[in-house]
């Protein structure tokens, strides 16, 4: 996969300078990614359910139509395939952690500098890993040498399986047990077995803990589950 970011994304913000700025400055600092602006969450479900697939959707807090998390769960709701990270100036550890539970992929305050914002969504689009900001990383920042390869290596140490590091790769992107069960054509009993092998394994007491954990060590989610979206499965496998 190449280094550079690429891709579509619907940048969702109810502030028409914040917003058109914002444009301007993935444009700046990522010319390849395709990117699509939102005012509302009622724009930004009409946007998906009109316009095919994103690669991301950048989501503001706060929009015209709604407030906090309830447009996060909703998006979650009816788009649960399109990955979704928060783009906020309410980045305090409470907020990120409350969004990662909700299905967030990921976090960028909008204090960040361009710079910042290009690494956030290169981790993000190219790694498939989650970023968060030091509210939450407590600056320990994902060594980005650190190979897709090496990564997988380290989870299967753990003692992992294939389809427990491909489970590990779906609720990265925030699927919740049910919409992985359909992907993989499995019972929502094997997916939970799956999830809370995962969890002892990396000695994580629930998902969001994990997720801020898979952050600090800088894991990638394999390729072969990036992207996710509904597909034919096979027969149940345990």
């Amino acid at each position: 996969m190449s280094d550079t970011a690429h891709g579509s994304v619907l940048l969702a913000d109810d502030h028409g300078l914040v917003r058109h700025g914002l444009q301007l400055l993935l444009h700046e600092v990522l010319p390849q990614l395709q990117v699509q602006l939102a005012s509302s969450l009622a724009e930004t479900l009409q946007i998906l359910g009109s316009s095919g697939r994103f690669d991301l959707v950048l989501l503001d807090l706060t929009l015209t139509d709604v407030h906090g998390l309830a447009g996060l769960r909703r998006l979650r709701e009816e788009h649960p395939y399109v990955p979704v990270v928060i783009l906020s100036a309410q980045d305090d550890r409470d907020t990120v952690l409350a969004a990662l539970d909700a299905g967030a992929m990921g976090f960028i305050s909008k204090a960040a500098s361009p710079a910042e914002l290009r690494a956030a969504l290169t981790r993000v689009l190219v790694d498939r890993s989650i970023h968060l900001p030091q509210s939450v990383s407590g600056g320990m920042a994902a060594q980005p040498e650190a190979a897709e390869g090496r990564a997988l290596s380290e989870l299967q140490a753990l003692g992992l399986t294939e389809r427990q590091i491909e489970v590990l790769g779906y609720v990265v992107q925030g699927l919740r047990n049910k919409e992985i069960a359909r992907l993989l054509d499995r019972s929502e009993v094997v997916v939970k077995k799956h999830v809370t092998a995962t969890l002892q394994a990396l000695g994580a007491p629930n998902r969001t803990k994990l997720l801020v954990l898979l952050s600090q060590r800088g894991y990638r989610v394999p390729s072969m589950v990036a992207g996710a979206g509904p597909q034919d499965g096979g027969a149940e496998e345990a």
